[in-house]
């Protein structure tokens, strides 16, 4: 069982291993403990590691997952200490949410969707992390309605519309597993078409990570984290976690869609979440205000592009630690280089 006073010698002695421990040690303690107890705990850890250990190495920030010689990987403790160690409070992604021709001037184009490009290429570089996520749709999709048309995918018997009497842009339920509710969109950002590349005036920015999702044939996958279902995941957030990631900013189409959905998921796994109102773009008028007030509900940022260099200025850790440290016992397969399986956070 966690305590504070064992943490607090071992902090002191810059014994990693018990520091680990005590790590979690918390977070399997906030399952169960009173959620205001646990955020009291949380805040006390920042600001005794962050307080009074300013310079370590990462040799040693990976020797503190060391636990009777076995390898438990505490993205956590991991995040907290690298930003020790290189002075920073706080470490920034910006994620750029599928600006690929099929949403711009394809199949599937949103209204202005190209206006988002421009205010893109002007972040990027304030940026040492960015990714770039992309559908990467195989042809027999389930979100095709070509597809669902001609009977590829079974409708369930709680579907108001089935599946042959379908219509573009509607709404069925697909039989699964998993059962879920599908809207029908056109074939689009099929693997290795010019639909699926990003737009040729986005920006290559140095270092910046791609990220394919909606690959399986049999579940859609709005968010850059998960498919729809929660049965999936991409690597994004392992390379968040991995790099220390404490806040996102994030951009890009369709707002009601995949942009709002990535954000939801960032909110959800801890980081703070901030969206750039010029560079967004929405299907439709309705459902991307319904996705904004249910994001902002969620904790969501909303901001101006004017004020990103702002943003990145910020330095104060003490609300981010409090939800980042709570990730860390959705995971079960534990390498700081791989790609980490884990079960999805409650919302």
């Amino acid at each position: 069982m966690f305590d504070l006073a064992s943490f607090r010698t071992a902090n002191a002695g810059l014994d990693l291993a018990r520091v680990g421990r005590c790590f979690d040690d918390i977070c399997c303690q906030s399952q169960t403990d009173n959620h205001t107890t646990s955020m009291y705990v949380a805040r006390s850890v920042a600001q005794d590691v962050l307080g009074r250990h300013k310079v370590l190495q990462s040799e040693a920030l990976l020797n503190a997952c060391q636990v009777e010689g076995d390898l438990l990987y505490s993205p956590t403790l991991v995040a907290l200490l690298q930003a020790a160690a290189s002075g920073e409070n706080k470490v920034f992604a910006l994620i750029i949410v599928d600006v690929q021709n099929d949403f711009i001037s394809g199949s599937l184009a949103v209204a202005e969707g190209e206006m988002v490009v421009p205010v893109i290429n002007e972040m990027g570089p304030l940026f040492k992390h960015i990714y770039k996520t992309a559908d990467w749709h195989p042809a027999n999709h389930i979100s095709f309605h070509s597809n669902v048309k001609k009977g590829l995918y079974e409708t369930s018997a709680k579907s108001n519309i089935k599946g042959c009497d379908s219509e573009m842009f509607q709404t069925v339920i697909v039989k699964g597993p998993p059962e879920l509710k599908q809207t029908l969109w056109p074939d689009h950002c099929i693997q290795g078409s010019f639909g699926a590349e990003f737009h040729k005036d986005l920006k290559v920015f140095p270092g910046e990570v791609r990220v394919n999702k909606g690959m399986n044939s049999t579940v859609d996958s709005y968010s850059g984290f998960w498919d729809n279902g929660d049965t999936s995941h991409t690597p994004l957030f392992s390379m968040l976690l991995e790099h220390g990631v404490t806040d996102v900013v994030v951009c890009g189409i369709a707002t009601d869609f995949c942009v709002g959905f990535t954000a939801l998921d960032a909110a959800r796994h801890g980081f703070r979440v901030v969206v750039v109102d010029e560079a967004i773009r929405g299907v439709m008028h309705d459902t991307s205000a319904g996705m904004v007030a249910r994001c902002k509900a969620a904790g969501v940022e909303f901001t101006s592009c004017s004020n990103v260099p702002k943003l990145l200025q910020e330095t104060d850790t003490s609300d981010t630690v409090e939800r980042i440290f709570r990730v860390k016992k959705h995971f079960t397969v534990t390498d700081v280089n791989a790609n980490q399986q884990y079960t999805p956070p409650v919302n």
